[in-house]
């Protein structure tokens, strides 16, 4: 089935983390159709009027998709935008990964951590969150890296930025930064058959309480749940 701009658009999702998408095992996620967005020459999507926001972000204007060395490795949607990977039989057949796979694997998401470093830096009152978007897609190119998030169902640019009440994937734009805003941004690189996946949410300049709450009770579940994680004995 032939997918349309609008139903790709809006198919870029989180599920990427440290993700095989080489061979047979890959596991794509099937786009869900937008229901209050369409296609606009001003911007890659703008709000009808039916949308019922809950705070004061407004998308801005999206410049347009940045170009990648072919020398680069690429994922398979990076041409047309549909991933080619099959999915599982089963829920719970997972690829155990040889030892080659998991040094892959910490090698993107080292590289993905140096990246959102560099992105948080750019995260101050002024910027837009196409500036981050920048940093993010030559940073990645320069560590000979695919920015994953680009035209992956057709997303347009190589990172997601999300201000304040928008929970997540927002699309990095001419949006304007400003002291008290929280914004997360999410980077995800393709490198060596593997994606390394990450994110972080940084405050600009002084922020209320709530917010900055928010953000450390956040950080410390994150925390929490990385603890948890080990190798379970047979």
């Amino acid at each position: 089935m032939e997918l349309s701009p609008e139903y790709r658009a809006m198919a870029f999702v989180s599920s990427l983390q440290c993700l095989h998408l080489g061979g047979r095992d890959g596991i794509p996620v099937r786009p869900t159709r937008p229901c209050a967005t369409r296609m606009s020459s001003k911007g890659f999507a703008r709000p009808r009027k039916i949308f019922k926001y809950t705070g004061k972000v407004r998308p801005g204007t999206v410049s347009p998709k940045r170009s990648v060395p072919s020398d680069i490795m690429r994922p398979s949607y990076a041409d047309d935008g549909i991933p080619k990977e099959k999915q599982p039989q089963k829920p719970w057949e997972i690829e155990i990964k040889s030892d080659e796979d998991i040094e892959a694997m910490r090698i993107s998401g080292r590289l993905a951590r140096e990246v959102l470093d560099l992105a948080g830096r750019t995260a101050v009152a002024g910027a837009s969150t196409e500036d981050i978007d920048v940093v993010v897609h030559e940073e990645t190119l320069k560590r000979g890296a695919y920015p994953s998030p680009l035209n992956y169902g057709g997303f347009p640019k190589a990172c997601c930025t999300s201000v304040n009440e928008i929970i997540g994937h927002g699309i990095p734009d001419s949006t304007i930064l400003n002291r008290g805003d929280i914004i997360n941004v999410d980077v995800t690189v393709y490198h060596n058959g593997f994606h390394g996946d990450c994110s972080e949410t940084f405050l600009v300049g002084d922020v209320d309480p709530e917010a900055s709450r928010l953000v450390r009770v956040t950080y410390e579940c994150l925390q929490r749940a990385i603890a948890v994680c080990k190798v379970t004995p047979e």
